[in-house]
């Protein structure tokens, strides 16, 4: 589920620390290394033949039966989605998120992942099928939830460009999907590609083409089943591979949501040696061209202008950061030069409770938020760390509010707190148990609660 565009990886109210006994800094980082990074990253976009040359115009098929497919979408929000990713648990899980330590009532979707394409047919494995089973169960308590099944992710791109590849198997992977709907009680699929046409320079365009038909063959053969499915796609966020990956306008048409997988702007590769922040909400000063555009904000925008529908764009809001060694602890700003991934989490990613249990036991640790991009970060010694935070998840509900988007997608139920252990600095009070979910919870809903009291209040003033 994450997208980055140099490589993939397998996977609030103000908060003020100083009183906790911990450092903060509220100043202005300076920006290290610009020519560096900026050359880097342009020369890793550029040298891909696909990211730098147009490839195909929109508007494949005819609009023969476009009002009958655009009746069928959730054109309206009567209330903002918050479609939550599960990670489904290995088969002999003993430590992790199992479907009875989630509250029903705290997301509108939950995508189960991951399901695979294998042999044209959605694949999953046999223990997989009893978690689908108990999380269908939630629906008890919360009628009005929607479970789908999220298929592929991250490093798994090798069974879609086959299985898009003709109608015929198209068509047998559509089969498989209503088979799977069917038969276990499910409201709908999300895929997962990543990414359609980004690592086919010669054929792109066409496997571009072919994706957008398998959304419409889908969202048709939904129609033609009377049934109420919802379609959804995960959605990279940097321009490189949007340019490439997807026709908007084919999303408009066929799909219900677009979950946009904002995060994961930066983390070390061997491309990018340097400190960044995983999901920046704005573009801090310092950064100019191709840094310039690795924010939210800038594509969210990217969306809109190439016209996709405010509904139908759900902001990712991450609950896991990504840490890097410093090669210099005097040198601990965004940008400073990194030799390698931190040694806290695993392979350069950190959950957000041992984020919290690191700023908790550990002393002298200094917390810096970044006013710009609305996002903190921490380092002590080599290490660095950039994270969410109760404060950061808030800023990006209500850029979700201020911009009337359709609502926000949390990465992943299974990284944020769901035991309620975190204490300290980057606790919130009385939000125990999924602490970053709630804060976006909340904030989505209360405002949907406060415009309907006001439209309550104009209609009787009216009457």
């Amino acid at each position: 589920m994450r997208s980055f565009i140099v490589e993939k990886k397998h996977k609030i109210g103000d908060i003020k620390y100083d009183h906790f006994g911990t450092q903060v800094t509220n100043t202005k980082t300076e920006y290290c290394c610009r020519g560096l990074i900026v050359t880097s990253c342009f020369l890793f976009v550029c040298a891909s033949a696909v990211i730098c040359v147009a490839l195909y115009q929109h508007g494949m098929w005819g609009n023969s039966d476009i009002s009958d497919i655009s009746g069928s979408l959730r054109s309206t929000v009567a209330e903002r989605v918050i479609s939550c990713y599960y990670n489904m648990p290995s088969e002999h899980a003993t430590d992790e998120l199992m479907p009875s330590g989630i509250n029903p009532n705290l997301c509108t979707h939950i995508n189960l992942a991951f399901a695979q394409v294998v042999s044209n047919e959605i694949r999953l494995e046999p223990h997989q099928y009893r978690t689908i089973t108990e999380m269908v169960k939630l629906k008890h308590t919360n009628p009005d939830l929607k479970i789908l099944v999220s298929v592929g992710g991250a490093g798994t791109d090798k069974g879609f460009p086959d299985m898009v590849l003709n109608h015929k198997s198209r068509k047998t992977f559509i089969k498989s999907v209503k088979y799977l709907l069917r038969n276990h009680s499910l409201d709908g699929i999300d895929l997962d590609w990543e990414f359609p046409a980004l690592h086919n320079a010669l054929g792109g365009g066409r496997e571009r083409q072919h994706f957008s038909q398998l959304l419409r063959e889908i969202r048709m053969e939904y129609i033609r089943e009377k049934r109420d499915y919802i379609l959804t796609v995960a959605a990279a966020a940097p321009q490189a591979i949007v340019d490439v990956s997807y026709d908007v306008d084919q999303l408009n048409l066929y799909v219900d949501y677009v979950n946009i997988m904002t995060y994961d702007f930066h983390s070390f590769t061997k491309y990018t040696p340097f400190t960044g922040l995983n999901s920046p909400l704005y573009q801090r000063s310092t950064e100019q061209l191709y840094l310039a555009t690795l924010n939210i904000n800038y594509t969210i925008h990217l969306y809109l202008d190439k016209g996709l529908d405010r509904n139908k764009i759900i902001v990712g809001v991450p609950t896991y950061g990504h840490t890097f060694s410093l090669v210099n602890v005097d040198n601990h700003q965004v940008n400073s030069p990194a030799s390698g991934f931190g040694s806290l989490g695993s392979l350069g990613f950190i959950n957000f409770p041992d984020v919290c249990a690191f700023v908790t036991n550990t002393e002298n640790v200094t917390i810096t938020r970044d006013n710009e991009a609305k996002v903190s970060y921490l380092y002590k010694n080599k290490e660095w760390v950039s994270y969410e935070d109760p404060q950061s998840v808030m800023e990006k509900a209500k850029f979700i509010i201020e911009n009337k988007l359709g609502g926000a997608m949390i990465y992943s139920l299974n990284a944020d707190d769901y035991k309620g252990e975190c204490r300290g600095a980057l606790a919130r009070a009385g939000v125990a148990g999924f602490p970053l979910a709630k804060i976006v919870s909340k904030t989505l809903k209360s405002h949907i609660s406060s415009s309907e009291q006001n439209m309550s209040l104009v209609q009787r003033r009216g009457d």
